[in-house]
């Protein structure tokens, strides 16, 4: 089988049961999480702590969850819960305590797995903008939004934590 169909050549590709615009919002909100997962799994290359490892893991296949459920488009068939948004604050908590508190911005660039965690973290800064335009068009599930933003913060605390502890 060929990898490529050219059925996208006009401009449009598949959103699960139906033909989309390629700029359609629930294409761009799961391409920002594309990018994210990416600069996840790139991120892995530069870590030696296994618990890091295996949390980048999870949220990996929840991000890959959340790409179905903003494809399908069905409230009935929402995936992320209260539970996801719990584990991934617990997860935060826990590197945070690790952590002297702020006392102004920093940069995240001391070790390469920060700086890729740091990329990450601002694409899924810009897939929530983007999922917050999109939810002014549909009904989205909350806990997604939810787990989105903290997301973001565990991604900073992450770095931090390699730039700081590590």
């Amino acid at each position: 089988m060929k990898i490529y169909t050219k059925r996208g050549d006009l401009g449009q590709t598949d959103l699960m049961s139906k033909r989309v615009s390629k700029a359609d919002l629930h294409i761009s909100v799961n391409g920002a999480f594309d990018e994210t997962m990416a600069f996840l799994l790139m991120s892995k290359h530069y870590m030696r702590v296994a618990e890091v490892i295996d949390d980048i893991d999870q949220i990996h296949g929840h991000l890959f969850a959340i790409c179905h459920e903003i494809a399908l488009n069905d409230p009935n068939k929402y995936i992320t819960l209260p539970g996801n948004v719990e584990w991934l604050e617990s997860r935060l908590d826990h590197y945070d305590m690790e952590l002297k508190p702020l006392t102004k911005f920093i940069k995240l660039d001391q070790t390469k797995a920060a700086s890729w965690l740091n990329i990450a973290r601002v694409t899924v800064r810009r897939a929530e903008r983007e999922l917050i335009l999109l939810s002014a068009e549909q009904e989205l599930n909350i806990h997604t939004l939810a787990y989105v933003n903290r997301l973001s913060d565990y991604l900073f605390t992450v770095a931090r934590y390699f730039d700081e502890v590590q």
